[in-house]
């Protein structure tokens, strides 16, 4: 039986990404209320998948109800999601992650093993800091952003909404990032990236701008 003391959470996702938040969440005490999946024939071979109460359609999902995480990896789904459910949502921080107690972390966001985040920076909402991930001071991390793992950025950095730093990619002080971006596993981004880009390399070249009205369509 649960008390009213418990912290309880709801999970809209059940692929690999969301494995790992719910051990994040049950090292924190949170009991797992519900898990949806809207998709369960597009789990991976390799998952030991459940099926936990999954419903057809988004629009299934009780509005109300214990706070949610979404656990989707893709940002341009989970901010589509985050856009339709309109729930409270809670926050995910590994025990060992290490948050500095001048920044900001934002609501739904999710923050893994090893991950650390330097004095006065602001992570926005929906975010993935992944494994080992590394953001130093004074950064800025927009909306359904999703840092790799030992990704790393240095000071006075600024990612916009959607963008995606590949894995150990490495994006030096004082440079800004546009909105719904691809930075390349392993990229070292040296200048400052337009809107839609996509950068690979070392050093970091952009090698496609995709229109907006076309990112819009897909």
């Amino acid at each position: 039986m649960m008390t009213k003391h418990e912290k309880r959470v709801r999970i809209y996702g059940a692929g690999g990404h969301s494995h790992v938040i719910k051990d994040v969440l049950r090292q924190n005490g949170y009991v797992i209320t519900d898990t949806f999946d809207d998709k369960p024939e597009g789990v991976h071979h390799a998952s030991k998948h459940v099926n936990m109460g999954a419903r057809a359609h988004l629009n299934d999902f009780p509005h109300q109800g214990d706070p949610v995480i979404i656990a989707v990896g893709i940002n341009s789904d989970r901010a589509e999601i985050a856009r339709i459910l309109k729930c409270s949502y809670e926050t995910a921080i590994h025990q060992s992650a290490i948050i500095s107690e001048s920044s900001s972390i934002g609501e739904g966001t999710v923050v893994f093993a090893g991950a650390i985040v330097q004095p006065n920076t602001v992570v926005g909402k929906h975010v993935i800091v992944n494994t080992g991930a590394s953001i130093d001071h004074d950064n800025v991390i927009g909306d359904y952003a999703h840092i790799s793992p030992k990704a790393a950025l240095c000071g006075h950095v600024e990612v916009g909404e959607g963008s995606h730093i590949g894995v150990g990619a490495v994006v030096i002080p004082l440079v800004k990032i546009g909105k719904w971006c691809t930075i390349g596993a392993g990229t070292i981004v040296l200048n400052d990236v337009p809107n839609y880009a996509t950068v690979v390399g070392n050093p970091g070249k952009i090698i496609k701008i995709l229109n907006p009205k076309k990112r819009e369509k897909l």
